[in-house]
């Protein structure tokens, strides 16, 4: 069998402890130097009791932009998270408290941390995108707080899409409409049978002006994702993160999908969570999924504050 030219572009995810302080137990955590270069590092987790996280204890800043997602694990209803989250931000240590499905936006430089779930009627998904190749943060002291306030109510945005901008994900002309109060319907509207049942996507300008743009979706049906055209790419450098939803295992997947990947569409099939890179301007699929035993989860991170993905003529 030939060698595979991509073969380093794939890759498992890594469970492992994150930065000490951080988080209670072990979760996926990728730095750029896990993903050859990617100039972003991201985790994904779950909650499944009441715990204080990001940091355990204390207030940090980091020198780069910061996304903390958390998500729901209802495959049925992407808007119901079943807990409440409560974040400390700014030097006022600001509690912003929600029970929706939401991302926490931080800004460099931002005082933030800890983050409590307290009432917990289901485990819930976390992840974070930090906007640098590697995690850095700096204790900070604080002799306030905490306070009741709305000064940093704008960094809470729930987990929503905005119609008008889901024509920069580069959709081809569908049947139905795609969004619905907030929510993406990919494999319903006709995108493709093995797209998302569910999806949410937010860009830059929902995100404070961060350069970065980012989906949350649950999938549950074989098939192929995007008809229409083959292989796809982006200007910006982007992560596919596959995912799967059992609380008690993160090393699940519960599907079998196949990824082409360069202009010579060469497959790769995987059944393990599994994050496939793509730097700039690197054609990728056609993705099928090939079987599901059980509903999965994925993302897309792309560090752009909008979406671009030009078909590429290729012969498959």
């Amino acid at each position: 069998m030939a060698k595979k030219l991509y073969a380093h572009l794939v890759k498992p995810l890594a469970i492992r402890k994150g930065p000490e302080g951080l988080y209670p137990e072990e979760l996926v955590w990728m730095e750029g130097k896990d993903l050859e270069g990617f100039n972003a590092y991201f985790s994904y987790g779950f909650i499944k009791g009441s715990v204080t996280c990001h940091p355990m204890e204390g207030t940090i800043v980091h020198p780069y932009d910061e996304c903390l997602v958390f998500a729901g694990l209802d495959n049925t209803d992407i808007t119901y998270l079943g807990a409440e989250v409560s974040i400390l931000l700014g030097e006022e240590r600001e509690e912003q408290t929600f029970n929706k499905p939401s991302v926490v936006v931080i800004p460099k430089g931002t005082p933030h941390g800890p983050a409590t779930v307290g009432r917990l009627e289901r485990p819930i998904v976390h992840y974070s995108i930090g906007l640098s190749p590697e995690y850095r943060a700096e204790k900070v002291e604080t002799k306030t707080g905490p306070t009741k306030g709305t000064k940093y109510a704008h960094l809470v945005k729930r987990l929503l899409t905005d119609p008008d901008k889901v024509g920069l994900a580069g959709t081809v002309q569908l049947p139905r409409p795609i969004v619905k109060n907030g929510v993406m319907y990919p494999a319903y509207a006709g995108v493709g049978p093995g797209n998302g049942d569910q999806i949410v996507w937010l860009f830059g300008g929902d995100l404070e002006g961060f350069e970065v743009n980012f989906t949350w979706g649950f999938y549950s049906q074989p098939g192929k994702w995007h008809r229409g055209g083959e292989v796809h790419k982006h200007p910006e450098e982007e992560i596919l993160v596959f995912v799967g939803l059992d609380p008690n295992d993160l090393g699940y997947l519960g599907a079998e999908l196949e990824l082409g990947m360069g202009i010579e569409v060469e497959r790769h099939v995987f059944n393990k969570p599994t994050v496939a890179i793509c730097p700039k301007g690197f054609p990728h699929l056609p993705l099928i999924t090939r079987w599901v035993d059980r509903p999965y989860g994925f993302f897309v991170i792309c560090l752009s504050g909008e979406h671009a993905s030009p078909w590429v003529e290729v012969e498959v």
